[in-house]
């Protein structure tokens, strides 16, 4: 009887196994990492006011607009990094954020 019950558990446990080492079925969605590499960069160069709100964290109205407003002034942005010089804005957010707004904003 005992050897009947190691029997069954054994059997079990070898049956589960494939379970949790099975393949990712094919359908799956695209991670989150892959939406946002597929998603277009925003041009500082050519962006509406209306599409630089929210189009990054902490860049809400008023920088926004300080950043139209710089890029009036200025003709242009030649570098994701000139951010820094829009009030508003400062080195210290850029180097925090440099990264994540090289992959948000292009300067074309």
């Amino acid at each position: 009887m005992k050897a009947n019950l190691i029997a069954m558990v054994l059997s079990f446990i070898s049956m589960s196994f494939p379970l949790y080492a099975s393949p990712t079925p094919l359908g799956t969605t695209a991670t989150a990492q892959e939406a946002e590499t597929a998603a277009p960069k925003i041009n500082l160069n050519t962006a509406e006011l209306k599409t630089l709100i929210h189009s990054f964290k902490g860049i809400g109205e008023k920088r926004a607009e300080a950043i139209v407003k710089y890029r009036e002034s200025h003709e242009g942005f030649k570098s994701v990094e000139e951010l820094a010089e829009v009030p508003g804005l400062g080195q210290q957010f850029i180097n925090r954020n440099l990264a994540e707004l090289k992959e948000t904003f292009s300067v074309e």
